[in-house]
């Protein structure tokens, strides 16, 4: 159960943004859900309109390739 868990979040890791709001992103940009939230504690802090996004499903290769890590992605392949 807990692969499944590690793998469904990997797949769902990225968020593509809808509207920008005030935050620094673009439209139909897809960036990783942690920076996506981060940015938009930010901007409401700060009194902004805040980015909207939808999950975006990334099959497992390109999820495991997208990813940050080189290593995670080597080892991939």
């Amino acid at each position: 159960d807990k692969h499944i868990e590690v793998i469904v979040r990997q797949m769902l890791k990225r968020v593509i943004i809808v509207e920008a709001g005030d935050s620094g992103f673009l439209a139909g940009e897809l960036v990783e859900r942690t920076h996506f939230e981060s940015e938009n504690r930010r901007v409401v802090a700060e009194g902004g309109q805040p980015a909207s996004g939808r999950p975006e499903l990334m099959g497992i290769t390109k999820a495991s390739l997208a990813t940050e890590s080189w290593l995670s992605a080597a080892s991939f392949q």
